[in-house]
């Protein structure tokens, strides 16, 4: 029972850990890449994990005609 408690928490764990990088190939942000490197190198800090998010979440520029 207690390798199936540790396998669901670190399942979940991943899952918040890699959260950002979910978001931004989900919703196929143009610097999807970018924020997976960033998560993956620098996620463990909170600064890293919060840039990342950022990342993902922002709105894309859209391109403005004259």
């Amino acid at each position: 029972m207690d390798i199936v408690v540790t396998l669901v928490l670190g399942v979940l764990g991943a899952a918040v850990y890699l959260l950002p990088s979910l978001i931004a190939f989900n919703r196929r942000t143009e610097n999807r890449w970018l924020v997976l490197v960033i998560n993956v190198l620098f996620g463990a800090t909170f600064l890293g994990w919060v840039l990342a998010l950022f990342l993902a979440l922002r709105k894309a520029k859209v391109p403005t005609t004259a």
